[in-house]
């Protein structure tokens, strides 16, 4: 391994809805993630790296403030308050910081994200015909944020900390010609039929679960595209010299769902993300470059997301980071079906109780095998134990009471939030709506 070195920059880079089991730096059949798999020969790579939530806003509101969403409670209701997040401690030791993504939740939302950032690039009223390549999604796709952080990087004269959120594996899924290689026209028809939020189709709707995996083939082209756009950012890097001064952290937010079911009676199956609990939403990629790189070191210990901040505090103090994001125990919550989402399944499906049941999840490492984790969680009334020996490999053990999962979330609620009186402007909604959130 190499010597610990200071890191003077920071890079989050958020491969948003990439699941663990379709990289092929986790055995996934398809070559996904050909980048991802060279940049593991100078990282620390994670198996089993665990999601906090199942969606974007409080899985991001975790990483950037350290806190479980068990612990902030920061849903769409609410705002997260200016100064707990790792990027303003950052800010206020004199870094120039930025956020990249045409995520809505994070850049312009009124829930508070985008406060965290000096900087913020997102969907832009005008930008180069060259980054247009989606017909469903309105704006640029993923290489223009990209170009953007390189840009911002050249002419920031300082230590920098930015967050770069790529959509390109997020609904719709549109990948560029020469990254839909195993997509075909049935798959881009079956798309076309379906409305962005393609939920109501399947929870008590016409549509057969089963025929939702028509559209891994192109979810797989949109990973390969993210591997790409990220391989742009990081030998960009490398090329000037400010890869070795640099601490990576390569991660998703929450996998998606291609109807795959649950462990659990009654529990819905996984259809795209926010609502079910199951392993496709929550096993993640996380690869881990320090400083100056190191040798490729696996670590199949459970690791939780919101070590993010420990991480970078450890890596600019010059400290090893190897391993940092390992802990006994990994939590992850399904926030509350309230709201407008409430309604809507009132609306189409028969009854809401089955999707709006509460769930929890604790990972720890399995007592019997080495390398898998031991999964336990309830969705409503009912539990159960699993074993998780890799991405996609999950066996169903016996069935626990919800109560001793539920006794290891104990913490109190961290005071980081607020109502959120500021309402959602039209053009936030229409970015959302584009990405089948409204």
């Amino acid at each position: 391994m190499a010597p610990t070195r200071t890191a003077e920059n920071v890079l989050l880079v958020v491969l948003d809805s990439v699941r663990a089991r379709n990289c092929s730096l986790y055995r996934y059949r398809r070559r996904t993630t050909p980048y991802l798999e060279s940049l593991a020969a100078e990282s620390t790579v994670y198996t089993q790296a665990r999601a906090p939530s199942n969606w974007s806003l409080p899985s991001h509101v975790s990483l950037f403030t350290g806190l479980e969403t068990h612990e902030h409670r920061v849903t769409v209701h609410d705002r997260l308050r200016e100064g707990h997040s790792v990027f303003e401690q950052l800010a206020d030791r004199g870094y120039a910081t930025g956020l990249f993504t045409e995520n809505g939740f994070l850049a312009s939302h009124a829930v508070g994200l985008k406060a965290c950032f000096q900087t913020v690039e997102t969907v832009p009223e005008q930008y180069p015909a060259a980054y247009d390549t989606g017909d469903r999604n309105p704006g640029p796709d993923g290489y223009y944020y990209a170009d953007k952080l390189v840009s911002w990087i050249t002419e920031t004269d300082c230590p920098w900390a930015a967050c770069l959120n790529l959509m390109e594996a997020h609904r719709p899924y549109e990948p560029r010609d020469r990254f839909d290689r195993w997509g075909d026209t049935d798959a881009w028809d079956f798309q076309r039929s379906l409305p962005t939020r393609w939920e109501w189709e399947f929870h008590d709707g016409p549509a057969e679960y089963d025929r939702l995996m028509a559209l891994q083939s192109l979810y797989d082209g949109a990973i390969r595209q993210t591997d790409a756009v990220l391989e742009r950012v990081v030998e960009s890097l490398r090329r000037t010299g400010r890869l070795e001064e640099t601490l990576l952290v390569v991660c998703s937010d929450h996998g998606d769902g291609f109807g795959e079911p649950g462990m659990i009676a009654h529990e819905p199956p996984a259809v795209s993300h926010i609502v079910p609990m199951n392993e496709p939403l929550l096993h993640v990629p996380l690869v881990v470059r320090p400083p100056g790189g190191s040798d490729r070191r696996p670590v199949s210990a459970p690791a939780r997301l919101t070590a993010f901040p420990t991480v970078v505090e450890d890596a600019i103090e010059g400290r090893d980071t190897s391993g940092g994001f390992v802990a006994d125990c990994v939590y992850a919550t399904k926030q509350p079906v309230t709201g407008d989402l409430r309604e809507r399944y009132r609306r189409r499906c028969e009854s809401v109780s089955p999707y709006a049941a509460a769930s929890r999840a604790v990972y720890r490492p399995d007592p019997d095998v080495p390398g898998a984790v031991r999964k336990r969680y309830f969705w409503g009334q009912a539990g159960v134990s699993c074993r998780i020996r890799h991405a996609g490999h999950v066996r169903r053990l016996d069935d626990v009471a919800p109560g001793c999962i539920d006794a290891g979330f104990d913490a109190p609620t961290a005071d980081v939030s607020e109502p959120r009186n500021e309402s959602v402007s039209q053009t936030t909604r229409e970015r959302l709506a584009a990405l089948g959130y409204y």
